[in-house]
């Protein structure tokens, strides 16, 4: 925990520093004289502070080297405002050299996403999982890798995915959870007033801002496609029930594996878990309206589109609860 907050400290530390440098230099500009400020202030806006960027943040935590690109761009806007042109100083130049440097590098991670990509879809048959394993190599980081997976996910199951079957792994036995709680039928009735919706607000907004009319209809393209996929993803993720484990499934929003050893009991109401704290219990039922609770002998693994953590049980609605129970309760029994 120390050396995570000394990484933080001395990232925030380098970007005080950065922000700090860069006034320095936009400020005491006009001081400089023509000559040398049109090389000092491209070297260490373009070069200097990019590369320390680099073996103060990049290479510490093994980010991605397309990092660095931006804030090269960002001391060129920088260096460009301060001597006010584009083409002042040795900018021409410095531009000349790297932009061949930063194309390399552009190539170079994209060859390696692939190549990681490439490796996570032979270990793995769960799209979710490969995007994840991909974002994992770009940001290193589990809350904004399962964030950026799930926003892929939602893209792929509803554009690339109607032609695919449900996953599910040899040996398992698989309970839906799409139409539970009347989910699905919402889904059909919000796609069918979207266009009129949609339509209907688009002329309204027209009338006192195109740009704001056009701006909403995009946002709502944007998340009728997220509740397609996530209802898509319901329908291709389904709960099952393996050899030696229950594989829990929440469309984008949350998967667990769980053991049969671990697990206590199964109930079929949230009374079964009243006497866990709220912070014990993760509900993912439609509406929060689980009818069924997976309760475990202590904590579990969960993986949320914000990352990990570790619940007592799992709710979920599932289209045949009973059913469900029934198929699991002889695995767990003492």
């Amino acid at each position: 925990m120390d050396a995570t907050r000394r990484q933080r400290l001395s990232s925030f530390a380098f970007c005080l520093t950065c922000l700090a440098l860069y006034a320095y230099g936009i400020i005491s500009a006009p001081h400089i004289p023509v000559a040398v400020e049109g090389i000092i202030l491209p070297l260490d806006f373009m070069v200097g502070i990019p590369f320390g960027f680099y073996l103060l943040v990049v290479r510490p935590r093994r980010l991605t080297l397309l990092l660095v690109i931006p804030v090269i761009w960002i001391g060129y806007g920088l260096s460009a405002f301060a001597l006010g042109a584009p083409d002042a100083g040795i900018l021409p130049c410095l531009l000349a050299v790297l932009l061949p440097v930063e194309l390399g590098i552009a190539v170079r991670e994209c060859l390696n996403v692939v190549k990681v990509y490439k490796s996570a879809k032979a270990a793995n048959a769960d799209p979710m999982a490969r995007f994840r394993e991909t974002m994992l190599y770009l940001v290193r980081k589990d809350a904004p890798a399962s964030m950026a997976a799930a926003e892929l996910s939602v893209w792929h199951y509803a554009l690339m995915s109607w032609r695919k079957k449900p996953y599910v792994l040899p040996g398992e036995r698989a309970f839906s959870y799409h139409d539970a709680g009347g989910y699905m039928n919402m889904m059909i009735g919000l796609a069918l007033a979207f266009p009129v919706e949609v339509i209907g607000v688009h002329v309204l907004l027209s009338q006192w801002s195109a740009a704001a009319a056009w701006a909403v209809t995009a946002l709502s393209i944007y998340a009728a496609v997220w509740l397609g996929g996530d209802a898509r993803a319901r329908m291709m993720r389904p709960v099952a029930i393996g050899e030696d484990r229950i594989r829990l499934e929440c469309g984008v929003q949350m998967e667990a594996v769980i053991p049969f050893s671990d697990i206590e009991r199964v109930c079929l109401s949230e009374r079964g878990v009243s006497g866990l704290a709220k912070t014990d219990k993760l509900n993912c039922g439609t509406f929060y309206q689980a009818n069924v609770w997976i309760v475990a002998k202590r904590p579990v693994e969960v993986r949320t589109m914000l990352g990990k953590k570790r619940v007592h049980a799992i709710g979920m609605s599932l289209d045949d609860a009973t059913a469900f129970a029934q198929a699991l309760e002889p695995l767990i029994a003492p």
